[in-house]
């Protein structure tokens, strides 16, 4: 299949990649419709076919799509030489909107597919992926000397991550309940009030 969708037009993988999402996403595997999906791409069922096999094999293509293109995407964007925790939270906060962005369907698709999997199962998910996935991104050439001492870092981070992930979250909210585009500048210059308070909570004097 692979092979197959490398010749395939990436525009037009997308189209039917968003129109899947959103068909599995707001129903069941048994309730959507590949009429509906192939309706909404603008294309074919044969070609649907062509390319999937089958209903299944687009779910399960899907399955694996939203946690491989996220991880893909984030592993080939972040600047690894960012030492700076806060800078490299809100670098990868930045590419995961850029991704959803894309394909806003991931989201209601992983809610409906995975909302019955523990963080656990989850990470497992993504361990299998690409081992040690959280520590390549969140340690790796992180400078931890200019935290306050006895801090717990991995709490540290969770909260940083936690705070730009939710308030990236609401503009996207806010994106779509005003039918507008994600100004992404705007966005990264917003996080920055966020990160100035998180900074004196964690930081040493003269650190931040």
């Amino acid at each position: 299949m692979d092979e197959k969708l490398k010749k395939l037009d990436p525009a037009k993988l997308d189209g039917i990649i968003n129109s899947a999402l959103e068909e599995f996403g707001r129903n069941s595997y048994e309730k959507a419709s590949t009429n509906n999906i192939v309706k909404n791409a603008g294309i074919s069922k044969g070609l649907l076919f062509h390319y999937f096999v089958n209903k299944r094999g687009l779910y399960d293509y899907l399955e694996k799509f939203v946690f491989q293109k996220m991880v893909d995407v984030i592993l080939e964007e972040t600047d690894f030489d960012e030492t700076d925790i806060f800078n490299r939270i809100k670098q990868i906060a930045v590419i995961k909107m850029g991704v959803l962005a894309r394909y806003p369907g991931i989201e209601t698709f992983s809610k409906a597919i995975y909302n019955d999997k523990s963080i656990a199962d989850m990470k497992e998910i993504v361990d299998e992926m690409v081992p040690d996935l959280y520590r390549n991104i969140y340690t790796k050439n992180i400078d931890t000397s200019r935290f306050k001492d006895g801090l717990d870092f991995d709490k540290a981070i969770k909260i940083i991550q936690w705070t730009i992930e939710k308030y990236g979250e609401e503009q996207m909210d806010l994106a779509k309940r005003t039918g507008t585009d994600l100004d992404y500048s705007k966005i990264v210059s917003g996080i920055d009030p966020y990160m100035d308070i998180l900074r004196k909570a964690f930081c040493k004097k003269g650190e931040m």
